[in-house]
């Protein structure tokens, strides 16, 4: 399959300037000064590199000049950013629909889930609900879903109004995020991770397989996602580029295709090709091959962080307990950033040294944090494995799948998070903690900081 996947004049322009090594800030100049145009300004450049707006013809000639490109690759370029179709992780990189309009499609009904208003709401709920513990701005959102800035501040609102997102200010700047312990927001989750967060989910699973340079999309789930309609697919396709087979590391390749393939609920195909995809021959003679004019989606590849556990090697001990809440909806799987017990251990060692200060002037705020430093522990260890919580989860599956896995002693994670109920509820007689309290169980808490550190390293991801 040929693809003429056109790079978009936003890349060009970036590209050219950093191989210039100028700023945004000087080419704006140079355009003022050879446009003869004063209101040139830096502001403008950034929008074309983040394709956010296409320069128009007498734009181009000025840049060819400024940036030595000639002017028909910046037109290419140009209509290559015209007919791209991004949402997320993924873009319609070649061979889009011919019919297509990238500003009424997003005001449209979605293809691919065309249940939603519109493709901007499915992008927004694509970002929030697929990283849950992530807050957006709007000018991040608008980058995602791949709309305006009104667009998407409209369909918050809305979501905001339905109680499925909620906002914060820091200053100017307006964030949102995902509110989990809706009843709606479970079953939504599962329906966006099916669907527009494909994208996602094979960044991540399969940006931890050494060797992969690109990820293309291709068959009916391209189709829709570009905004043809059409039935639900049911299998995915998908053509990774390898520049090295030799260096590509199969267990690891079929463990991450397994994984994504349980996330999304689809059965995935692969084919690998190299970089020079050489054209076939017959005595020498190259044999032309029919184009295929469907659509291709790039998927972002999205490295794993350094030190991240292999996939292949992954904790037996408690496995069926494990499968039986991902089956249950208790946990999801997850991967990239998220997948990291690092933050969760130091904040629960913050929280510790935290409540040895207070034990004594403060007691039950105290033993609040030794009893959040346990839950960061078994939220840590979880998502090592690649695990966490699902949205409306139960209470107790932290401890449940800790406990299973990794023996009794971590049975004080649940323990505490009962104490902790108690304290949170003022009628209860139960709702009072001494120093003495804190003094018994954030040693016992700090030997599970130190227990969980020391396991850590041996825990490979689920799969």
């Amino acid at each position: 399959m040929q693809t003429n996947a056109d790079p978009p004049i936003g890349q060009l322009i970036r590209s050219a300037r950093q191989r210039l090594k100028i700023s945004q800030y000087e080419l704006a100049d140079r355009l003022a000064a050879i446009s003869g145009k004063a209101t040139m300004g830096r502001d403008r450049v950034a929008r074309w590199e983040r394709g956010r707006q296409v320069p128009r013809d007498e734009w181009r000639q000025w840049l060819s000049v400024a940036l030595q490109i000639p002017k028909s690759t910046l037109d290419a370029g140009a209509a290559a950013a015209r007919r791209r179709s991004q949402l997320g992780h993924a873009a319609v990189t070649a061979n889009p629909p011919v019919n297509s309009n990238t500003s009424r499609r997003n005001q449209g009904s979605p293809a691919l889930l065309p249940v939603f208003r519109s493709r901007v709401q499915a992008g927004i709920l694509a970002a929030t609900l697929m990283n849950p513990n992530r807050a957006f701005s709007l000018t991040e959102l608008a980058d995602h879903a791949g709309g305006s800035l009104a667009s998407v501040s409209k369909e918050s609102d809305l979501l905001e109004a339905a109680g499925i997102l909620a906002r914060r200010n820091e200053g100017t700047v307006r964030l949102v995020r995902a509110v989990t312990d809706r009843p709606i927001v479970g079953p939504l989750t599962d329906l966006i991770r099916v669907t527009y967060g494909v994208p996602q989910v094979l960044g991540e699973e399969l940006g931890r397989v050494p060797g992969i340079s690109r990820i293309t999309v291709c068959s009916t789930w391209a189709e829709r996602f570009a905004g043809l309609p059409g039935i639900d697919p049911t299998m995915i396709q998908i053509r990774l580029t390898v520049p090295d087979e030799s260096a590509l590391d199969e267990p690891e390749l079929e463990a991450a295709i397994d994984r994504a393939s349980k996330r999304v609920h689809r059965e995935i195909k692969y084919t690998i090709v190299g970089t020079d995809d050489a054209k076939a021959e017959v005595n020498g003679v190259p044999i032309p091959r029919q184009r295929d004019r469907r659509p291709v989606v790039d998927v972002a590849i999205l490295r794993r962080p350094a030190g991240h556990p292999s996939i292949v090697a992954s904790w037996e001990q408690g496995q069926e307990v494990i499968s039986e809440l991902l089956d249950e909806g208790q946990l999801e799987l997850i991967s990239g950033t998220d997948a990291d017990a690092t933050p969760f251990f130091e904040l629960a060692e913050s929280h510790l040294d935290a409540s040895d200060q207070l034990a004594t002037s403060a007691p039950a705020s105290a033993f609040l944090l030794v009893c959040e430093a346990a839950q960061l522990i078994g939220s840590g260890m979880l998502a090592r494995q690649g695990l966490r919580p699902a949205a409306n989860a139960a209470l107790n599956v932290v401890s449940r799948a800790v406990t299973a896995q990794f023996g009794l002693r971590f049975s004080q994670i649940e323990l505490l998070r009962q104490r902790a109920l108690e304290l949170a509820t003022p009628t209860s007689r139960d709702n009072r903690a001494t120093s003495a309290d804190v003094a018994d169980y954030a040693p016992t808490v700090r030997s599970l900081l130190d227990a969980a550190r020391t396991l850590t390293p041996r825990l490979g991801v689920y799969a």
